[in-house]
């Protein structure tokens, strides 16, 4: 069976979504959409506003055929680490195409950025290291280092969301062909528009405002909407702020400067921003300087609240192991992704464990797998307790995976 797969959070899922999800069945010829789906956290560093077996029946009802879990560990690292563990996900279950939105669809000219910077890793390496003494965030430090070896048409290295996204998807690629899927309607970050076609940032705020979003969305997130024990819910957004504030308060900053994003003094610099914070947004904002980004401080903040640090988590080398995943955790399918899921695993096509149940099947035989699984269990009881729901009932360890 041939498949076709979508890195994607679903934070909430839309319009623009479903569109994608058709798009990549009909350009590649699959029979199959596979969905790598962020967890209980997202990438932005922040909790999803809907919980991950949630999104996948929304993934299920609309488009998609399997979706499974790209670890907490991947999601709340940098973009290169969730594209590169979205990737290998798709490609271990022998997806002959990745599709991503891009704001441009220029895929041949992204695959060049892309082989240039390979060739050149460490040269790169140094010049971005270089650049970025001067204050500069990682991606302006990168298009400075790019423009200084002479990459091809510097123009062309993407500098919005999903074209660096795409540009990600694209270095990771081992066995899969990219298959650029252009936007349509509202942009990344954009707020609400004319267009049946909004961001999930705009539904996100519309969702707060208690905006009626029917027009933009599949009716199954529209209800979810309605729902409470989401992020949505009253109190969830006070709940977060407290818990991280204690969880910062109450660790070292050494052992904050071991988080993934942490370091160069940012620790002292977090807790000494506690005390005067009136929300996290606030303790973000006061973190936040031309050198450290408002989503690098908001993944911080998630990586102390769930306690992921480098010497826990990878002990060799974080970036490497954040972006190859142990397992395959399989959140939902209906009749065409269980035949694929069959498929797989009789024919031992599949390069990694997948796992239906933790119960049974999560034993597994690497270390750091292990511990990146039970971080994943540990990420589903802290978001029920944000979101006000019994832990007990909504644990990872009594849910079973979404069937359509």
């Amino acid at each position: 069976m041939k498949a076709v797969g979508i890195v994607a959070e679903y934070n909430p899922l839309h319009n623009g979504h479903i569109y994608h999800m058709n798009s990549a069945r009909d350009l590649s010829g699959a029979d199959a959409v596979v969905v790598a789906m962020s967890g209980s956290f997202v990438q932005r560093g922040m909790p999803a506003v809907f919980d991950k077996w949630t999104r996948s029946e929304h993934a299920l009802r609309s488009g998609a055929d399997l979706v499974i879990e790209i670890p907490v560990l991947s999601c709340l690292g940098n973009a290169g680490q969730y594209a590169g563990c979205g990737v290998r996900l798709l490609e271990s279950l022998g997806c002959t195409h990745i599709a991503f939105g891009s704001e441009s669809g220029r895929t041949d000219e992204l695959r060049a950025a892309s082989d240039f910077i390979r060739e050149n890793s460490e040269k790169m390496r140094e010049a971005i290291r270089s650049a970025a003494t001067g204050g500069l965030s990682y991606p302006k430090a990168r298009q400075i280092a790019y423009e200084m070896l002479g990459g091809p048409d510097a123009g062309l290295l993407p500098e919005t969301p999903n074209d660096i996204l795409a540009f990600e998807y694209i270095s990771a690629m081992r066995t899969a062909e990219p298959l650029a899927v252009i936007r349509k309607g509202a942009g990344y970050h954009e707020g609400q528009s004319e267009s049946e076609y909004q961001s999930a940032s705009a539904l996100r705020e519309m969702l707060g405002k208690g905006v009626d979003i029917s027009a933009y969305v599949p009716e199954c997130t529209a209800d979810a909407g309605m729902e409470t024990g989401t992020m949505l819910s009253e109190g969830s957004e006070e709940r977060l702020f407290d818990m991280v504030r204690y969880a910062v308060m109450s660790s070292s900053s050494e052992w904050i400067d071991d988080c993934p994003s942490g370091g160069e003094g940012l620790g002292n610099l977090l807790r000494s921003s506690c005390a005067g914070a009136k929300s996290l947004d606030d303790l973000i904002m006061s973190v936040k300087s031309r050198r450290y980004t408002y989503t690098r401080i908001s993944r911080l903040c998630m990586q102390v609240l769930l306690g992921i640090t480098r010497e826990k988590y990878c002990p060799g080398d974080y970036t490497t192991a954040a972006a190859e995943p142990g397992y395959i955790r399989v959140l939902g399918f209906n009749d065409r992704g269980r035949e694929l899921l069959s498929e797989t695993r009789k024919g031992g096509l599949a390069s990694l464990p997948v796992i239906t149940n933790i119960n049974k099947e999560g034993d597994l035989p690497d270390e750091t797998g292990r511990r990146s699984l039970e971080l994943d269990v540990y990420a589903s009881d802290i978001y029920s307790l944000l979101t006000g729901r019994d832990i007990g009932s909504f644990s990872d360890h009594r849910q079973r995976p979404v069937m359509i």
